[in-house]
């Protein structure tokens, strides 16, 4: 099963330069008081609390794990962290960050190819990550390999139904013929990066196939500040999306959420 309804993803050494040119400021995202700020950092939070419940001494891999923004957590938590990632930069920034640690490992690497032994670590997180691969099941299966039995696994994943993103694929189908006529009058090509978004029974049932049991889900930033009233208002949109957090397990309010996390164990 592939997961490509909405749109491909862009090709992978475009997706490469990408966070290679993000690294120098992608730290920056989680401290700022907007939307998408407030979405990395419950993110954050939901996949520590489940990972800090492992025993410390613990192997935690974090696949494209940029400049290192769980690291500092999960080596204070006394866990061995392998960290990978295809872009270089964002494995230079990391190793600016944490320049000596004996716990701590490098690679530069794509995730559905790593150089690790089968069954070798207690824990996989991945973050912002599958949706811009072009095979999932060939990642899931990879991470089932490396993963111990009864490993734990966490993946974010972008989600397709929620009200904000459907609205933002309307408005920008909508307004597409203006944006690329400005652009043709400019002479630019565009250079937007692709990913697709998820609906959760979908991926669970590749999870299943992929020898990964998924235990349960967490919907994360709550948002009903639609464009442009997010760009607007974003401390009010924050501020609500924080008080409906707490919501984010009910069947219905669960929905706004603009992304899920899967956790699951190895078979």
């Amino acid at each position: 099963m592939t997961l490509q309804r909405i749109k491909p993803v862009t090709e992978q050494p475009r997706v490469t330069q990408f966070f290679d040119e993000f690294a120098p400021s992608y730290f920056s995202r989680y401290d700022i008081r907007d939307q998408d700020g407030h979405s990395f950092r419950i993110r954050k939070q939901r996949v520590l609390e489940e990972f800090k419940k492992l025993p410390a001494g613990s192997t935690v891999l974090d696949v494209g794990c940029g400049p290192g923004v769980m690291v500092r957590e999960l080596l204070d938590a006394g866990y061995r962290v392998i960290a990978t990632d295809i872009a270089l930069a964002m494995i230079e920034e990391c190793r600016k960050q944490f320049p000596r640690n004996d716990r701590l490992e490098l690679i530069v690497a794509p995730a559905e190819h790593l150089p690790l032994p089968a069954a070798s670590v207690d824990g996989i997180m991945a973050m912002g990550l599958v949706e811009y691969l072009k095979d999932d099941a060939e990642v899931l299966r990879e991470f089932a390999r490396i993963l111990k039995p009864q490993g734990l696994i966490a993946i974010t994943l972008p989600h397709e139904a929620s009200p904000s993103r459907l609205w933002d694929r309307l408005t920008k189908w909508l307004a597409r013929p203006l944006v690329l006529l400005v652009r043709g009058l400019r002479g630019k090509v565009p250079t937007d990066v692709l990913h697709r978004e998820y609906r959760l029974n979908e991926y669970h049932a590749l999870c299943e196939t992929s020898g990964i049991h998924l235990t349960h889900t967490v919907f994360y930033n709550m948002k009903v500040f639609l464009r442009p009233l997010d760009r607007l208002f974003p401390a009010a949109g924050v501020r609500c999306s924080e008080s409906l957090e707490r919501f984010a397990r009910t069947p219905f309010l669960r929905r706004l959420g603009t992304g899920f996390i899967v956790f699951g164990k190895k078979k």
